[in-house]
């Protein structure tokens, strides 16, 4: 009855802090929320029985530069001359801004806060990799709080950061990387060699900008590798340092509303489907809430379990018996042998069986 009536936030955009699939970034909004930093950029706003979801753009967040700070993932949108000078005012009075974009419209930021890097837009392929060259391992880390513990990182078809002002290089590449420009995954002539910055801290005025040409390593799906989920949760204590709350942008993305069809959907459901949806959240409220599923299973198994058993004993007619194993001394397993094979050596089968029961000594004291 729940699931008819309340609106649940999600999406299957790339990079959305509203997917849970493997392309989304809601772990680090869930962790973000965890160590209560998390500051929502999104309303929902109820008229009469109708619901809707608004995102907040950038011009209605409440951007304080000494209380708060700004993640951007993955941007699929361009950013306007008048979000770009607000970003811009907001880092150079103080603000801290996450930028991971790879092949996004990243560069219509930066470009308009008038900060000196940009993201190349250009595939970078590494023969240092795992399963293909698209997915790079980095182990040239430099060290800082944003790399703290951590020793590589695996990437996921990133792009490479041209550095500029006061720029930082925190990760780089290997020097087996280049930059495939034609896209054919081979390195031709006048393609540049690497190593490539992947990671890096601009300081833009009072504050700085952290950028990730690789926005991969900050998803779901992605975490669990090497040192990823690691990298994740320092750039959020770095950038959340002295801060009350992280605003992660979702503006700037082909955004999908999953409540207006959400209602939809339930409002085209016929009577008899909503009674047998009914039916089914009563029992899950019953297994959820009380043991009566619970013991009602146990019991259906435990019956028939009895019953198979009886059944078997009954065709088979049968008990099992146990066995026991019985020791055999070196010297009945020499003689054995040495009947079955007279050509074989008393002397080096005994040697064989002492080494045996040696090693199989070492591995029990061991254990």
């Amino acid at each position: 009855m729940l699931s008819m009536v309340t609106p649940v936030l999600s999406s299957s955009a790339d990079f959305s802090i509203f997917n849970t699939g493997w392309n989304g970034t809601s772990n680090l909004a869930v962790s973000t929320y965890s160590v209560g930093k998390f500051s929502p950029s999104f309303e929902l706003r109820s008229t009469g029985s109708e619901v809707s979801f608004v995102q907040m753009g950038l011009e209605d967040l409440e951007l304080n530069p000494a209380s708060e700070a700004l993640a951007i993932i993955g941007p699929t949108e361009a950013f306007s001359s008048s979000e770009g000078a607000l970003v811009g005012d907001f880092v150079r009075a103080g603000g801290n801004l996450l930028l991971a974009d790879d092949f996004g419209s990243a560069n219509t930021l930066l470009e308009t806060m008038n900060a000196g890097s940009r993201f190349s837009g250009k595939l970078v392929i590494d023969l240092c990799f795992d399963k293909s060259p698209e997915f790079p391992i980095c182990f040239d880390i430099v060290d800082d709080a944003l790399t703290k513990n951590i020793t590589s990182l695996q990437l996921n078809y990133a792009t490479s950061l041209n550095l500029g002002g006061s720029a930082e290089p925190l990760v780089r590449t290997s020097i087996a990387s280049w930059s495939d420009i034609d896209g054919d995954r081979m390195q031709d002539f006048g393609e540049p060699s690497g190593p490539f910055v992947i990671l890096a801290r601009e300081h833009l005025g009072s504050g700085e900008i952290v950028l990730l040409s690789d926005p991969s390593v900050l998803m779901n799906g992605m975490s669990g590798y090497l040192d990823n989920e690691l990298l994740s949760s320092n750039i959020v204590a770095v950038i959340c340092e002295g801060r009350s709350g992280l605003y992660f942008d979702e503006s700037h993305r082909d955004y999908f509303d999953p409540v207006t069809i959400s209602t939809e959907i339930a409002d085209t459901v016929p009577g008899n489907v909503k009674a047998l949806l009914f039916a089914v959240a009563f029992v899950l409220a019953l297994w959820i809430a009380t043991d009566v599923v619970d013991r009602t299973f146990s019991w259906t198994r435990d019956k028939a379990a009895t019953g198979f058993s009886f059944v078997i004993s009954k065709i088979l007619r049968r008990r099992a018996k146990a066995t026991e194993r019985e020791d055999i001394s070196v010297d009945e397993i020499v003689r054995e042998l040495s009947e079955s094979h007279p050509d074989w050596r008393r002397g080096l089968i005994r040697y064989v069986i002492k080494e045996k029961q040696r090693h199989d000594a070492g591995v029990e004291k061991r254990s």
